[in-house]
């Protein structure tokens, strides 16, 4: 049996915190931003791990994230982009299960979060809203759509592309005009009886446009081989993308439902 993975308060808190840096310049920023309970945060979070006798009530990956983003959105533990938050976080625990939504438009996902904000997904029993069925329906609507994508890259912007490179030595460089960004390697130069220095090689080059678009598969495959950072040279795509990109890519991929979700 597959082990559920599920999202710690620590990994909401930083989504939280990815969003409001992606859209303190934007002309919709999250403010005033911030965790304004931490109890109603870990509220939020612990309903992935309900149950007793050993069974977890949310069992599945789809009933899992649809608790977290139930919890998450109507606990109101933050400030402000509590439903942003709710709906990157369970985009974040589906990819750490390994699934992804499929055949779904942003018009879909922001119909998704505004009926669980206002408590409109279930029909009431004896004329109250259940959580449990609202869960329910949430947990129905993503595993309709949730599927195990294809093994391969990821899209990744130029922003978290140049921050993954520079965690293993490697620097993407931009000089402010034209469509092209090089890549260089960071080597320690020795010196005869003097300190060593750091010296930039230009290894290769890519196409570039700005630091939120996503990298063309064909550029991240030629950087990631011209770096010697493919799964062949031991750095496996787990290794290689980590959390922060995965909620950067999240972020840019539904950017148009966030955004709207701003003046709800």
């Amino acid at each position: 049996m597959t082990t559920l993975s599920t999202l710690s308060v620590e990994d909401v808190l930083r989504i939280h915190e990815i969003l409001v840096a992606d859209f303190a310049k934007a002309n919709d920023p999250i403010s005033p931003a911030g965790l304004r309970d931490l109890g109603l945060l870990e509220s939020a979070v612990g309903r992935q791990h309900t149950g007793g006798g050993g069974k977890l009530k949310y069992e599945t990956p789809a009933q899992s994230a649809a608790t977290l983003m139930y919890g998450v959105c109507n606990n109101h533990a933050f400030h402000n982009g509590n439903k942003r938050t709710a709906l990157v976080s369970m985009l974040v625990h589906l990819d750490q299960n390994g699934l992804t939504l499929q055949d779904t438009n942003q018009k879909e996902l922001f119909k998704l979060i505004l009926a669980v904000a206002n408590h409109d997904l279930a029909v009431p029993k004896r004329g109250r809203q259940s959580p449990d069925a609202e869960v329910e329906a949430i947990a129905n609507w993503i595993k309709r759509r949730a599927v195990k994508p294809q093994r391969g890259e990821r899209q990744i912007t130029f922003r978290e592309l140049r921050r993954r490179l520079g965690h293993f030595q490697y620097e993407l460089t931009h000089a402010g005009k034209g469509n092209a960004a090089d890549v260089y390697k960071i080597v320690e130069e020795k010196r005869f009886l003097r300190s060593p220095r750091e010296v930039r090689k230009r290894i290769g080059t890519i196409g570039y446009r700005d630091e939120g678009t996503f990298v063309s598969m064909k550029d991240l495959k030629l950087v990631r081989r011209i770096c010697k950072l493919t799964e062949e040279d031991g750095v496996d795509s787990g290794t290689f993308y980590d959390s922060q990109a995965i909620v950067d890519g999240f972020i840019n991929k539904y950017r148009n439902v966030l955004r709207r979700l701003s003046t709800r």
